[in-house]
């Protein structure tokens, strides 16, 4: 897909997202909509590395996992009847993503503990993990103790993905624990660092089809709500 068509697919996936959201009333809109372009970048762009078939990915970041339903509809993974029931007794998608879900590996509820899960599933094994994480969520301790298993372990398969919106649910992150600077941090845990524009389909190519044998952490700066106007 070229950029325009990756550009369109990610609209229609936040008009989805905004639609389901809105017939449920249930669960974080704002959320969801930052992180589309990183996903559509993941599971559209032929030239990113990862697969759904072989890969791992987990949304430490639950209150976000809505994003990828389209996605997965999309891709013939669930069926896109589901949407309608998102949030609904009779339906399969739940608040927050888990491994019921078809293409869904991990119940994000607890901010915070999907990164040692992740770092868990991967140790001494071939599958790499793409791990998404809200900026908000790494002012948890069990994100840093994670990043010290994984360090001391010399994992390397394993790609860590920062929705850095700059907010958290008590306001801007800056302003409630400050975060930065946040590359130097992870890069003092052994990580190779890019920091891109999260909504820019050329930097996200480059980003997510880097393929050499480091570990590798992607601060995404992106819109919390990314596509609606008001």
């Amino acid at each position: 897909m070229n950029i325009d068509q990756l550009t369109d697919v990610a609209r229609k996936v936040r008009r989805q997202i905004f639609d389901f959201k809105v017939l449920a009333q249930a669960g974080h809109l704002a959320s969801s909509l930052s992180c589309v372009d990183l996903l559509v970048s993941l599971y559209y762009d032929p030239q990113t590395l990862f697969s759904p078939q072989k890969d791992i990915i987990i949304f430490s970041k639950g209150h976000g996992s809505p994003s990828v339903y389209p996605i997965l509809a999309d891709l013939g993974i669930i069926d896109p009847y589901e949407l309608k029931k998102y949030c609904q007794p009779e339906g399969i998608l739940k608040l927050h993503a888990d491994w019921t879900i078809p293409g869904c590996h991990f119940v994000g509820g607890s901010l915070g503990n999907g990164l040692g899960y992740a770092s868990g599933l991967v140790y001494k094994r071939e599958e790499r993990a793409y791990v998404i994480l809200g900026d908000a969520e790494l002012c948890e301790g069990c994100i840093w103790e994670s990043l010290l298993f994984i360090s001391h372990h010399n994992i390397v398969n394993m790609h860590l993905l920062i929705d850095r919106n700059g907010m958290g649910i008590l306001g801007k992150t800056e302003e409630t624990l400050k975060l930065e600077p946040l590359a130097d941090k992870f890069a003092s845990f052994g990580f190779a660092v890019q920091i891109i524009d999260g909504h820019d389909f050329e930097q996200l190519n480059s980003a997510l089809s880097r393929n050499d044998d480091v570990r590798l952490v992607t601060i995404a700066n992106t819109v919390k709500g990314k596509g609606v106007s008001y």
